[in-house]
């Protein structure tokens, strides 16, 4: 089974501006058609998540749905913590944990484990959520200028998303494991 993931830095040629990397993403449309993300990002959130992901899963409330993908993109980097993350969304823990497993069985988001010596508590403590491209957590985050970043409170923890992201893309085109837990 090959893991396709949006294009690494490397593929891309890497940036002279982080920023614009971090807010153009990686999918492959975006730059072999030129394609600007506000463009982009939209059609595939209306097309891909809340039509095709929705039906996944059955989501009646979209209202409720499009607030957790843009909370989501609020928590990127961060511990999660399912219990006011669920609390946030007004939705209960279990339709919280359902949606995230569907977000990231549709290689959306991904959560990293924390590293500790013990495998008891890694298993325990919990892990920090990131978005398979930077490019739409930008654009759930309401960015609508790559500017934007840098003076948006997450962007270091974009930053970070991006950093982490290229790990795994590295260890994929070596044909190593991705290494989540």
């Amino acid at each position: 089974m090959t893991t396709l993931l949006p294009l690494s830095l490397s593929e891309l040629g890497i940036p002279t501006n982080i920023n614009s990397a971090i807010f153009k993403g990686g999918y492959p449309g975006l730059h072999s058609l030129n394609i600007h993300p506000l463009d982009f990002y939209p059609s595939y959130i209306q097309t891909y998540i809340e039509r095709d992901v929705r039906q996944l899963k059955n989501i009646e409330n979209i209202g409720r749905f499009q607030t957790f993908l843009k909370l989501c993109a609020g928590r990127v980097g961060q511990i999660l913590n399912l219990s006011s993350f669920a609390q946030d969304c007004g939705i209960s823990h279990t339709t919280m944990r359902q949606w995230l497993n569907v977000l990231e069985a549709s290689y959306l988001i991904f959560f990293l484990q924390p590293f500790h010596q013990s495998f008891n508590k890694r298993l325990i403590k919990m892990p920090k959520l990131y978005f398979y491209d930077t490019g739409l957590a930008c654009t759930l985050l309401g960015l609508e200028r790559e500017s934007q970043l840098e003076t948006h409170y997450l962007k270091g923890a974009l930053f970070e998303n991006l950093i982490v992201l290229e790990i795994f893309k590295k260890r994929l085109n070596q044909g190593l494991p991705i290494l989540l837990a």
